[in-house]
């Protein structure tokens, strides 16, 4: 695939630092949207396609070109974020593992490169600078399954790119355009990306984004 970020200017060029807006993440694949599922795999973040229930998630910018994204509903009474783990085969989630302590603050395995463009595509990299991206296969542990998300991306390919549905700005300065989920309409973003996925996967993308 073509890299569809390489000539636009990004999102992140118009933000301030803090929280900017709020917005869910779906996945290319057609598997549904990207949630946390609380003390599965010490919370990790992952796609369940039997589960299309809402969940957002909060970006904020904590640097030029980078931010941190935490679930708007917690696990506990605390902010938790988002958190690309080293020590657990680059896989995202919102606690340490083996100790199974909550994120809760901001150092170098929360921080995430960001590149969504007018047409609310996006790529995200960890501090690895490998691109965040769904596994290719589902896992299944306790009584949850799962396509879990990793930051072990050398290429942009549909499982590295994600749409975002955003519900909120949160800065004032930011100009947020309202999307139209038809199919004729993000087909056409798509391709003008450069993105291709097949008609059956489409047409279930849009049902996501319109439910």
């Amino acid at each position: 695939m073509k890299n569809p970020f390489a000539s636009e200017q990004s999102l992140m060029y118009n933000t301030l630092n803090g929280p900017f807006m709020q917005a869910e993440l779906y996945s290319l694949t057609g598997l549904g949207k990207l949630r946390v599922t609380c003390n599965w795999l010490y919370s990790a973040l992952n796609v369940d396609p039997q589960d299309g229930s809402p969940f957002l998630w909060e970006f904020s910018r904590e640097a030029e070109n980078l931010i941190s994204i935490s679930p708007t509903s917690s696990c506990i009474e605390h902010k938790i974020y988002a958190s690309v783990r080293d020590d657990n085969q680059n896989f995202l989630q919102v606690q340490a593992p083996f100790s199974a302590d909550w994120i809760t603050a901001i150092g170098r395995d929360e921080l995430i490169t960001m590149n969504v463009q007018d047409l609310n595509l996006g790529t995200f990299k960890g501090f690895n600078n490998s691109y965040i991206r769904l596994d290719d296969s589902v896992t299944s542990h306790d009584n949850h399954n799962g396509y879990r998300l990793r930051s072990v991306g050398a290429e942009i390919d549909n499982n590295s790119v994600w749409y975002l549905k955003i519900q909120r700005g949160l800065q004032s300065n930011l100009e947020l355009k309202e999307q139209d989920y038809t199919i004729e309409r993000v087909r056409t973003q798509l391709q003008t990306a450069g993105i291709k996925i097949n008609e059956d996967i489409l047409e279930k993308l849009v049902g996501q984004l319109n439910s």
